[in-house]
């Protein structure tokens, strides 16, 4: 997939523009990395078709989904996109089970009990949304995403809301469910362990625009000492607990270069 537009939204006084050129893995996992604001969001609503470009080319498989000097414009829903928002888009009057089988029809039936069973959610089929955690509504949006089975899967921050023993697991069932679908994942993310563990390309942006693309471990250039920047959260005999970014981590005593931590404490941990 090739992109090079240009979007600049408005908003009262204020504005931001979108200027990006980047090119995405097919049957890959994808990660657009960068802060907060950086523009991860609009790059994926404007891939996805939900907003529309001022100007530019998006290309897949040398077929133009966008393209504004020739007028061509390829609607959302034509192009097997399933995409999972950060407020979870999810039919408050259906159950669990409803919304997930709403989905697709014919919806193949082991691909969802394989998803409801690693996605823990067997508990929630008959309740509705608005009785569920942040974190529960987040795993049935990725649930009923995937059992569209989308040629691409646009994930923007699936899995912030969930705690580290299920993220950690999540992300190991979505490497493992691309190899076997052979689906093309393009997903927001701003956790640099997260991108580490579950990248095949990286696409970085900063205010607006692509600064670097390649193989995840790019990200480490800028950092020599391949370290990350954590704070203390408890102490064991020979691990401790920390939050790396908004996630939590266990790591080995060994692993830690600062010294005389306390509880609170940043530390600096290594990377392997």
């Amino acid at each position: 997939m090739y992109c090079n537009f240009q979007k600049t939204y408005n908003s009262g006084k204020r504005s931001f523009s979108i200027d990006i050129e980047a090119s995405f893995q097919l049957n890959a996992i994808n990660v657009v990395y960068g802060n907060s604001g950086a523009g991860k969001t609009s790059l994926l609503r404007l891939l996805s078709g939900l907003d529309k470009v001022d100007s530019g080319l998006i290309r897949v498989n040398k077929k133009d989904w966008l393209n504004t000097k020739n007028k061509t414009f390829l609607p959302s829903h034509q192009r097997e996109i399933a995409y999972v928002f950060q407020d979870y888009g999810l039919f408050p009057n259906m159950t669990v089970t409803e919304n997930l089988e709403f989905a697709k029809k014919d919806i193949n039936q082991t691909l969802l009990n394989e998803v409801v069973e690693m996605l823990e959610l067997e508990t929630l089929l008959k309740t509705k949304p608005n009785h569920l955690s942040g974190g529960q509504q987040q795993r049935i949006a990725l649930a009923r995403a995937i059992v569209q089975e989308p040629k691409f899967l646009f994930l923007d921050e699936p899995l912030t809301a969930i705690d580290e023993t299920l993220r950690s697991k999540l992300q190991t069932y979505l490497i493992q469910l691309q190899k076997k679908q052979k689906f093309t994942v393009i997903m927001v993310s701003h956790n640099l362990q997260e991108v580490l563990k579950v990248a095949s390309h990286v696409c970085v942006i900063h205010q607006g625009k692509a600064t670097s693309q390649g193989i995840p471990s790019l990200l480490l250039k800028e950092n020599p000492k391949n370290t990350l920047k954590a704070v203390v959260i408890s102490s064991g005999t020979l691990t401790i607990d920390v939050v790396v970014e908004t996630q939590k981590m266990t790591i080995l005593k060994e692993n830690i270069l600062s010294k005389n931590y306390t509880i609170g404490d940043e530390v600096e941990i290594k990377i392997h």
